[in-house]
């Protein structure tokens, strides 16, 4: 009876954080500057797919065992990093890079953006797309806001810096450190054709992300679904 109650207990917590989610997601595509939310098979004949992507690396604690899980799985990802983390730990960035990931920016320090300044915005956008191009040979055309919030007085500057915002599908609020479990019922509440998942790095966050990460995956291959890379430009 106790086990039945907080199972009850524990998808209601994940119900209503789905449909919060779902509220900030619609409220996002009406406010917030055009960008790319996921995309489905455009062709009938091809098989579903979803975007498997990572926000606030690199980090030690998780992106040398991502990139090996991914490896396992023969797939690749899209890794949002920030450009402060890039300086800290170059080693990691060009690894994301030579195992044929995406690299999308994700500021330079994390800050809100619609709290920024149009010079602060610039030095956050720019420095960012520098340190990645210096470290790889390849600048990001992709730029995911921090928080989900950003104003469209951003887009003049995305657009000069060559960037696209990529917002979200599936983001199971894993930066509350749920754990893993709820994590993975969240996302694959959400999967669907196209659906754009989102999970975090970062030290407090390692166990977590590295487990509900390879749940995901097998989960969505078994259930026939392909992992594709985010690739649009502005």
């Amino acid at each position: 009876m106790r086990n039945a109650i907080l199972e009850g207990a524990d998808e209601l917590m994940c119900r209503v954080s789905n449909q919060k989610i779902d509220l900030f997601t619609q409220l996002g595509k009406f406010v917030l500057p055009t960008g790319y939310w996921g995309k489905a098979a455009a062709n009938e004949q091809r098989d579903p797919h979803v975007y498997m992507t990572f926000d606030d690396g690199p980090h030690p604690a998780t992106t040398p065992y991502l990139l090996e899980l991914l490896e396992q799985n023969g797939m690749h990802a899209t890794f949002f990093l920030i450009g402060a983390n890039c300086a800290r730990y170059p080693e990691l960035v060009r690894a994301i890079h030579e195992a044929g990931h995406v690299i999308g920016n994700h500021s330079y320090n994390h800050l809100p953006v619609s709290f920024l300044s149009a010079k602060q915005l610039q030095h956050e956008l720019q420095s960012t797309n520098e340190i990645i191009k210096e470290i790889t040979g390849t600048t990001p055309t992709m730029f995911r806001p921090p928080f989900g919030i950003m104003d469209q007085r951003a887009t003049g500057c995305l657009k000069d810096n060559g960037l696209t915002p990529v917002y979200w599908s599936a983001a199971p609020e894993d930066w509350l450190i749920p754990g893993s479990h709820r994590v993975i019922r969240r996302v694959m509440w959400k999967v669907t054709d196209g659906t754009l998942i989102v999970l975090h790095e970062g030290g407090l966050l390692a166990g977590q992300t590295i487990t509900a990460a390879k749940e995901i995956i097998y989960r969505c291959k078994t259930l026939g679904y392909q992992f594709s890379k985010v690739n649009v430009s502005a």
